[in-house]
């Protein structure tokens, strides 16, 4: 999880090239300051700063951390004085509910912005459709979610991200049948493995069906799985191969040793996520919940697809 605090450490030590000079600015003291930074570092899971150089210098990584860091600071400073303008009168209890993929990723940092403005919250987390009944009967105030209808005027709506289904195949089973045969396609796979099947009431249960459905593609209806968690385990277990989206397997951990993703055929196939709420309720918060939720998968998990596979950050496109 990435720490507010410890960011603008580094910000500042990148903007000095000097640790105990960033020190002296923000009040702290040198070993203050290499702690936060070691902190970032072991969040993120990558080296920030050169040590051995004078005056220090960025990785790779940290070069991209301070780019997009920047940003990030300065949303969270706006996302806190909105919600701390709004908390003397309808905003005191921000009620939200987000999808389990977005819940398990972006949503702790998210969160935790949140309560540094001391605004209570209550977090909901499930499928789409029971959080757009939330949200209808005022149960919810806002929901990140996969899947509402555009035509409801009352709500205003605040594209997070998009991202595009891939191929999950599990690593040991398939080698040979990549070597001898190339990437999988829907018509290999369906021949070599049982499709894993997301749970048909959700909402990416139903899109993969639609999907197969308009490609002719039948796998027999054999094994159904609630959780991104289960089906990725599955995959990994050589039980069959699924479709999954980037988010479900930053949700599920998914381990480049027990299975590997291949991009669809089709490109167009991609679900969006988008923050929902009832409109003029809350101000610019909504809008700025959204940027910085963008800024959250930026920063924190477009590093992690990388290390699954290089090409799946283009995957994912933030709004």
């Amino acid at each position: 999880m990435l720490d507010l605090k410890s960011l603008k450490v580094f910000l500042t030590v990148a903007d000095l090239a000097s640790m105990t000079a960033a020190g002296r600015r923000l009040g702290l003291s040198q070993s203050a300051v290499s702690q936060a930074i070691r902190q970032l570092e072991e969040s993120i899971g990558a080296v920030l700063i050169a040590r051995d150089r004078r005056p220090l210098a960025l990785t790779a990584a940290g070069i991209a951390l301070r780019q997009r860091g920047a940003a990030l600071v300065t949303e969270a400073e706006t996302l806190y004085r909105t919600v701390r303008e709004q908390a003397g009168t309808q905003a005191q209890l921000l009620r939200l509910g987000m999808v389990d993929s977005f819940a398990a990723t972006v949503g702790p940092s998210l969160v935790k912005h949140l309560l540094s403005s001391a605004v209570q919250i209550h977090v909901a987390s499930g499928l789409g459709p029971e959080l757009a009944s939330a949200l209808h009967e005022r149960r919810l105030d806002m929901i990140v979610t996969t899947s509402f209808p555009e035509t409801a005027n009352a709500l205003e709506r605040h594209r997070l991200l998009s991202e595009k289904y891939v191929l999950l195949v599990p690593r040991s089973t398939m080698q040979g049948e990549i070597r001898d045969h190339g990437a999988p396609t829907l018509a290999s796979l369906s021949k070599w493995l049982p499709l894993v099947r997301f749970n048909g009431d959700s909402h990416i249960g139903a899109q993969i069906e639609n999907y197969l459905r308009e490609r002719d593609v039948a796998p027999p209806r054999r094994l159904e799985i609630d959780t991104a968690e289960t089906l990725v385990a599955m995959v990994a277990g050589g039980v069959g191969w699924a479709l999954i989206t980037p988010l479900c397997l930053l949700q599920a951990r998914a381990d480049v040793e027990t299975v590997a993703a291949f991009a669809l055929p089709d490109p167009g196939f991609s679900r969006e996520l988008t923050l929902v709420s009832r409109r003029g309720e809350y101000g610019e918060l909504p809008r700025s919940i959204a940027k910085i939720g963008g800024e959250i998968f930026r920063t924190e998990w477009q590093p992690r697809l990388a290390q699954l596979a290089p090409w799946l950050v283009s995957a994912v496109t933030v709004a």
